[in-house]
């Protein structure tokens, strides 16, 4: 048995609750599948590959996308490999960004650049998976269980698992109301290919709690000490390499 996984995976994968809880996300993929097109915002993590599997079992032609920031773990490459995840490069990488503003220690190139990481990361990349792949359905694996934001977000009256956005169209989000055990059940008991960097942290001995598999930079208004002390102990020569080019993040990284 791999590093990140447990016996109590399975013991869980057997349970009453479980069971139902992937019967609901199918039945809700199955409505949205009725709505149109479904698009799979994968970003190699636990959720999202749980995510694609399931939109899979029911519309196995879905598209599936992942918007490359340019600093990522190399294990991620490997799943958008695995998983046949069409990569979308940004109009800008975010270590592009943070160069040319001067972020975490790096030289400016561009005199008191400012950017919108979530527009030159998410919003742009989104459109274009909209547009080129005829989506109908943004499918993504946020669970109200991560934090305070998207435990609001999701459980609005308006919103749930399956709602509308007012750019027309559909916004899936099966896993909604999955916790971390629910997760890495359905891993375990479907035998899914996962992202490596989470036998790294099990075997480093992080809490499994706090394994994240996400961009690996930030502005400097979204610092996360635990990102670049897990990237150090995970990943060592990749966070040699960043800390290279943006000093500060070493800061962060006790």
């Amino acid at each position: 048995m791999r590093p990140a996984l447990c016996r109590g995976d399975l013991a869980h994968a057997i349970s009453a609750s479980f069971q139902s809880r992937v019967k609901t996300a199918l039945e809700i993929i199955g409505k949205a599948a009725r709505i149109g097109r479904i698009g799979v915002y994968f970003s190699g993590g636990k959720d999202s590959t749980v995510l694609l599997d399931l939109v899979r079992r029911v519309q196995p032609e879905c598209a599936a996308v992942w918007f490359d920031s340019g600093a990522e773990y190399k294990a991620t490459y490997e799943m958008a490999r695995v998983y046949h995840v069409r990569v979308i490069q940004p109009l800008l990488s975010l270590p592009e960004m943070c160069r040319r503003a001067g972020v975490w220690g790096a030289s400016a190139t561009e005199a008191e650049a400012q950017f919108d990481y979530g527009m030159f990361l998410l919003q742009e990349p989104a459109y274009r998976a909209v547009l080129e792949e005829g989506l109908s359905v943004e499918a993504l694996g946020l669970r109200a269980e991560e934090n305070t934001h998207r435990r609001a977000s999701l459980g609005r009256k308006d919103r749930g698992e399956l709602y509308p956005l007012s750019w027309g169209t559909w916004r899936l989000c099966p896993l909604a109301f999955w916790n971390t055990n629910d997760v890495w059940a359905y891993i375990a008991s479907e035998e899914l290919e996962y992202n490596a960097a989470y036998d790294k942290m099990a075997q480093a001995g992080i809490p499994r709690e706090k394994w994240r598999v996400s961009t690996l930079l930030g502005s400097e208004g979204l610092r996360s000490s635990s990102r670049y002390a897990v990237l150090r102990r995970v990943e060592p020569e990749t966070y040699e390499r960043l800390a290279a080019e943006f000093p500060h993040i070493r800061r962060f990284a006790e």
